[in-house]
C-alpha cells in the first residue's frame, strides 16, 4: 500500500482543502500561544501586587 501523497498524480484543489490532517496540531499551537499571551499580560498587570502581598505575608511569618 502506498502513501496517498507519494503518487505522481496531481491532487485537485478541493481535495487539498478537504485534507485536514495536522489541523488539530495547528489549533493546539494557536491555543497554547493565546494562553501564553494571556499569562504574560496577567503577570504584567498583577505582578507587582502579587509580589507585594507575598512580601507582606513573608514578613508576617518571619515575625512569629
Amino acid at each position: 500500500m502506498t502513501h496517498p501523497l507519494a503518487t505522481t498524480k496531481t491532487t485537485s484543489k478541493p481535495a487539498l482543502l478537504a485534507d485536514v490532517r495536522g489541523a488539530n496540531l495547528v489549533e493546539y499551537i494557536i491555543l497554547v500561544g493565546v494562553v501564553a499571551l494571556i499569562a504574560l499580560a496577567g503577570f504584567k498587570v498583577f505582578g507587582d501586587k502579587v509580589d507585594a502581598k507575598i512580601k507582606r505575608q513573608s514578613s508576617t511569618v518571619s515575625g512569629i
